[in-house]
């Protein structure tokens, strides 16, 4: 059986499990009759352990258990099921509910009006809050695959080589890169749907790229086009095209890691998925081994029992934010007192900021949500420059358009860990959004000279964003705090391969797909080495 047949066999497998489970209301996940891990007298034990579900821990599963590891995938969310079934699983933005966001119960999303529903519940999305910096996060299994904006542009080569001149660009351009593409299903745009009445807004931001000068820059999207297109004719039930993205899409348009590496990894029949299972800390034993001591939830967010895991090798792919969580307490309170100092080090945002322009012409009222589109700026005095053109999908005319900017910011934070608190805390200068605003000030100054408009300063405090990111990213970097492969300094068999890969940059694109090539590369090696 060739690779590809074999992969779609065992995705079927999964996807199957993964159904069944979410029929069951079960946190425990795995293919009928496969057992994975024993119980002994100090607890779980399995070959390994991945922390986290998102693209690096979605594909490390999947690499492991396709060579016959024994795994056990942890995620702290609850499983999201489309295929079950039953309708309607994920919250709709506009009506948002418990489903929408992590234990609270009113909305976090960066722009427009706070939406507040009763309880509180084990929501996809998180917004966890810093001084000085809010940073989104998925909760549920798939991670950020779920809840991002489906855009998957590949690094500048000059940009990533200048992060790392050790990993030649062209192997990730050649092998890495293409291969995440092929299993995630990536592509740019079609044009019947560009010239659809929902992309109304996007073709108004070319034009207006065209006239101020800028490259137009046409984004790959994890999406399946062919739905999108189902949902513009009416003959499928509309997700995108009916304000919905950040909570999940309940018509499988958005291609989430939990839709592809995850079920081909449970369908090798080596893999045990823990949802609602929260990381508390992590021991290295006397035998070499670890521990992981996590306490299990119910959907309300409330502890109802803790146990450990124990493992060979553990992959910590919980996120920027989560991996420097859990290394940075287990380094401070004594339990892997061998880390290196650089663990939590090298923390930025991708740069990220965001800004309203108000325009002199109608942008669509119904706007799909996925972007498409954006304007490069190469000659910024401050660096390149992205700005993606962005929906506002609320259903009105507002003739304005909304632009999220990737710019080339080196501010730097660190995760230290705070005794009184009992967890690692991020700390960020309360400047260090400054490079960015002022790259985003330069592009709105000139597409506003050669448009017309004005920036709207309702939107956002002094018209840009300065405090949130979707792209958190550092903390664990190659080449600093780890290898060129992600085996974290200071522990044998301890690795981290997720965002906190990569130095606060990436070179100047939305970092998902640069973080799942380097997964992909981090894991070739791993696998041939480190599991004779």
């Amino acid at each position: 059986m060739n690779k590809q047949k074999e992969f779609t066999r065992r995705k079927f497998l999964g996807m199957s499990a993964l159904g069944t489970a979410a029929l069951l209301g079960t946190s425990v996940i795995g293919l009928p009759g496969c057992k994975k891990e024993s119980t002994t007298l100090y607890g779980e034990e399995t070959e390994a352990v991945v922390i986290g579900s998102g693209f690096g821990g979605a594909i490390s599963s999947l690499r492991l258990t396709e060579k016959g590891i024994k795994t056990t995938l942890l995620e702290m969310g609850k499983q999201y099921d489309i295929n079950n079934g039953q309708n309607k699983v994920f919250a709709s933005t506009l009506k948002p509910d418990t489903r929408s966001t992590w234990m609270r119960s009113e909305s976090v999303l960066p722009l427009g009006p706070k939406l507040r529903w009763s309880g509180k519940g084990p929501g996809v999305l998180d917004r966890v809050e810093y001084e000085n910096m809010k940073v989104y996060r998925g909760t549920c299994l798939g991670g950020g695959s779920v809840v991002y904006g489906a855009m998957l542009p590949q690094a500048q080569e000059d940009l990533f080589q200048n992060l790392f001149p050790n990993i030649p660009y062209s192997e990730l351009n050649d092998k890495w890169y293409p291969m995440v593409r092929n299993i995630i299903g990536i592509s740019t745009v079609p044009q019947d749907i560009l010239d659809s009445k929902y992309y109304q807004y996007a073709r108004v931001g070319l034009q207006h790229a065209e006239n101020a000068g800028f490259g137009k820059f046409f984004i790959p999207g994890g999406v399946n086009f062919d739905i999108i297109r189902q949902e513009i004719h009416g003959t499928v039930e509309k997700a995108i095209t009916n304000q919905d993205l950040l909570y999940g899409v309940n018509n499988g348009a958005k291609n989430s890691v939990d839709r592809n590496y995850i079920p081909a990894a449970l369908g090798t029949g080596n893999l045990t998925i823990q949802t609602l299972t929260k990381v508390e800390n992590v021991t290295k034993l006397e035998d070499g081994r670890f521990e992981v001591l996590v306490t299990k939830l119910d959907e309300r967010g409330i502890a109802r029992s803790q146990k450990t895991i124990i493992c060979k090798y553990l992959f910590v792919c919980a996120g920027s934010v989560g991996s420097n969580e859990i290394l940075v307490k287990a380094r401070e309170t004594g339990n892997l007192p061998d880390l290196s100092l650089k663990v939590g080090k090298n923390w930025g945002f991708n740069g990220n900021a965001m800004a309203m322009r108000k325009v002199n012409q109608n942008v669509g009222a119904q706007q799909g949500t996925v972007p498409v589109t954006g304007y490069v700026y190469n000659d910024n005095p401050l660096g390149k420059t992205l700005v993606e053109q962005a929906p506002y999908p609320i259903g009105l005319e507002l003739k304005s358009l909304l632009g999220l900017a990737v710019t080339l910011n080196e501010n730097k934070g660190s995760f230290e860990y705070d005794n009184t608190l009992g967890k690692a805390m991020l700390k960020l200068s309360a400047n260090a959004t400054e490079p960015s605003i002022e790259s985003m000030r330069n592009f709105l100054n000139r597409v506003i000279d050669a448009n017309g408009g004005e920036i709207d300063y309702k939107a956002f405090k002094n018209g840009i964003s300065n405090d949130f990111t979707y792209h958190p990213l550092g903390g664990v970097v190659l080449g600093e705090a780890s290898d060129m492969y992600g085996r974290v300094n200071g522990y044998k068999n301890l690795y981290c391969v997720d965002g906190s890969m990569l130095p606060g940059l990436c070179g100047g694109v939305n970092p998902a797909l640069t973080i799942s090539a380097l997964a992909e590369r981090c894991l070739d090696n791993i696998v041939k080495n480190d599991f004779n």
